[in-house]
This record gives C-alpha cells, structure tokens and sequence, in this order.
C-alpha cells in the first residue's frame, strides 16, 4: 500500500507525495517535515490571532453549501455507507461549539506552549480530535497529524481551511496518512514530536504507551531525531449515559427531553465516546421507564425520516446489533422483564431492560432504557463501568441538578449536560480525564 504525507515544499502543506517503499526514506522525510514545523514555530504568533483563524474555518465548515465540507460529507458517506444527512446533522454538533466567543476566551486562558505535538486521530467517528487541535494550535503549537486510512479526509480538508483563511497558521499543521503496517513511519513520527496524543481501542493506546521508540540503525536517522515519543495523552474506549429524574420523565416537557435523547443516540451512529449507551429512568415504579422507552423508540423513528441509518453495516457491525436484538427477544420469551422495539433493518434498538447494570452498546442507534428507585440503585447500576464514563446527560430540575452533577463526578465522569447537548462539548473540555489539557499546561 502507497502512503502520502499532505505537505508543500515551501510551506510545509498541501502538495502529495509518495513516500519510498525503503523505511528510512520515508522515515527522512517525516522528520524534514517536522523540521519544516518547527521553524515555523519560530514565527510568533499570538493566540488571539490563531483563535480568529480557527473561529473563521469552523465558520466555513458550518456552512453545508461549503465545497470542502460537500466533498468530505460525500466522500465518508459513500465509503462508510451512512447517510449525508445524518453526517451534516452530525458535524453540525460538533462544531457548535467553535463560536468566536469561546475561541476567544480559550486564546485568554490555554498557557503558551512552543511544541511539536504529534496527534493520532480516530477512525470512527469524523472530526474526533478537533477540540484538541484547536487547543494546542492556540496555545502555540505546531502540529502533524496522522489520520486513520478509515477516514484520511476531514482534518486533511479542515487543515486546507485553515491555511486558506491565515497561511501563516496553516504552516503549523501537517496532515499526514499511512497505514497501521507502516511501524517504520510510526516510529519516525514519534521520534519527530516532543510528545503525543492518540485516539483508538484501548489495545491501540495501550500498545502506544508500552511500546519504546525502535533504535535507529541509521546514523542519518539519529541525527534528525528531536523528539521523544512520550504518550502522553490516550483516549481509549469510553461511554457515555442519560439520567433521567422523576419530575422530567412524564409530562409536558417529557416529549422534549426524548427528543433531543434521540438526537444525541443517533448522531454519528452512536460510534464515538459522547454517544449515549444507556438511559436510567428515575421513579417509585417501572411503568414510567417502560413508557419512556416506548416514547424513545417512536422518537428513533422520527429520526430516521431527518437522518436516515446507513445503507449497509459490515459483517461484525450486524452480527452485534443482532445478537442484542435477539437476545432481548429470548430473555422477554424466558420470562425477563425485557422489551424491545426494533427499527426497519437494522435501523434502530430500544431495549426496555428492568435490572440491567450500565449496558454497552453495540452502537447504531441501538440503547438500553432501565428503571431507578434512587442514586444508591444508579450507583450500583454504574459500577461496571465506574472510571470509563466519558459523558452523562441529565434531565432534571434545576434544583436536582447540582446534586446529580456532583454525585456523577464521583465516578469520574468528565462532561455533563442537558439532553441534546453530548456531541457539542466546550472547547474545554477534560476529554478522558483531562490529559491533553495536562500536557498543555505542563512543562518539557
């Protein structure tokens, strides 16, 4: 397989080519590359500066008649099968949160920083990553970034933006693809940062973090190593859930809050960290929990008609999906208490689970919906997963909510927000516990 580096030859960009087949050629031209980044790390820019230019491509990328974004939408949705709408839907969530304002006020606040950081990027779900991008960008930083072959596109496209609006800014980002068998090239990109941050499967990040930098048999190779490899940023495998308090669950406002649950499961097919996997209903009964997955289920299929699911799955992708499904269908034959209601397809699953502890989901629009008698039942419901809870949702009253807050903090879990709000987090957000914003603020 051929791989490309994204880069030109006077600016460090945007010009493709071919990397040599011979390790240490294409292993060479990444640490020229980041040569290239580091003298453009001489050029100070001040973080206001870099914020407007972030602030004005995302202010482009939000406009879905925007060329490269068509093209991108086009491109994922024809490799992956998905839906363009349900893909526009879903980068309109993510860069919600990229306003002026808020980049203006992180260009006040992220501490200057002069390094070379080297950010794996993720396969599953399109532009995972920007947050950090933007962050360290602001602070200083200069940028390679390698993409997973399952979606070389987005950043590559949003990196040309950005050098677009400010050329200058746009010298301190490198887009670059190759394949996971290419241990050559991964170990130059490594040796070419100060330090790095991945996104994968917890193996991905634990193979990174074990794994020491190969000794350069080539005296070339040693001279132009100035890095040192450290990961020191992994986001791995992580969930996300929805509470749902009492007062919130029945009612005039009830329709709202399973409305916007249904937009949060359905963008990005439920692939990513901020996805919810599992809704607790709180109440002194189970009934208010059933009918609340019954009405969650009618709102998936609303959905359906906005975003359409994918046109096709792969093979392991279904095999899941379905387990789940029939497994609901047994366990509610054998006597369980346990519904389902499943979409055309394999559209969407809204599994009615009335014991169930914390469920991970298979993704695609496929939750699990349980009763809670209070925060002790909840609290034993989360155990399996205490520690890898990325995101929760909470619909309660305003009164209830700090309570609610706090108590979700003790299992660790790092973005709380009202429902329809879990794929838009802030800028500043302690994405995985916060380590990225870590490095930015430690010292070399």
């Amino acid at each position: 397989m051929k791989s490309v580096i994204e880069i030109d030859a006077t600016t460090q960009f945007h010009v493709l080519y071919e990397m040599s087949n011979t390790a240490n050629h294409g292993a060479v031209k990444s640490f020229h590359l980041a040569a290239g980044l580091r003298a453009a790390l001489a050029q100070s820019l001040p973080p206001a500066r870099v914020a407007r230019a972030v602030g004005a491509a995302c202010a482009r990328w939000r406009d879905h008649a925007f060329a490269p974004r068509r093209e991108t939408v086009v491109a994922i949705a024809a490799a992956w099968g998905w839906s363009e709408p349900l893909l526009d839907e879903s980068l309109d969530a993510l860069l919600a949160p990229f306003s002026a304002a808020a980049l203006e006020d992180c260009a006040q606040r992220v501490p200057p920083r002069a390094d070379l950081v080297g950010l794996i990027m993720p396969g599953n779900v399109p532009g995972a990553g920007i947050h950090e991008i933007s962050l360290a960008l602001i602070a200083g930083c200069a940028l390679m970034v390698k993409t997973a072959t399952a979606e070389p596109t987005f950043f590559a496209r949003f990196a040309q933006t950005l050098h677009e609006t400010d050329a200058e800014v746009g010298t301190r980002i490198a887009v670059l693809n190759w394949g996971r068998e290419r241990v050559e090239l991964t170990a130059a990109f490594r040796a070419s940062c100060d330090w790095i941050a991945a996104f994968g499967a917890d193996e991905t990040i634990a193979d990174l973090a074990a794994r020491a930098l190969p000794a350069a048999s080539n005296a070339q190779l040693v001279s132009l190593q100035s890095g040192t490899s450290r990961l020191a940023a992994g986001f791995g495998s992580r969930v996300s859930g929805v509470v749902v308090a009492a007062e919130m669950a029945t009612g005039a406002g009830a329709t709202a809050v399973i409305d916007a649950i249904a937009r949060d499961v359905t963008l990005f097919e439920q692939q990513g960290c901020l996805s919810p996997h599992h809704v607790f209903v709180e109440g002194p009964e189970a009934g208010a929990a059933r009918e609340f997955a019954r009405e969650l289920a009618a709102a998936l299929e609303r959905c359906v008609t906005r975003m359409p699911p994918p046109r096709r799955y792969g093979l392991e992708e279904a095999v899941a999906i379905r387990r789940a499904r029939e497994s609901a269908r047994w366990r509610a034959i054998g006597g369980d208490a346990v519904i389902l209601w499943e979409g055309a397809r394999l559209g969407w699953t809204v599994i009615y689970d009335e014991a169930a502890a914390f469920t991970s989901s298979p993704g695609y629009r496929t939750v699990t919906v349980s009763p809670i008698a209070d925060l002790a039942d909840l609290k034993a419901r989360l155990q399996p997963v205490a520690g890898r809870i990325e995101a929760f949702a909470i619909a309660a009253p305003n009164e209830r909510r700090d309570h609610l807050c706090t108590f979700l903090a003790t299992f660790g879990v790092c973005y709380l927000c009202a429902p329809g709000a879990m794929q838009s987090p802030p800028l500043t957000w302690d994405h995985g516990g916060g380590a990225f914003l870590r490095a930015l603020e430690s010292s070399r």
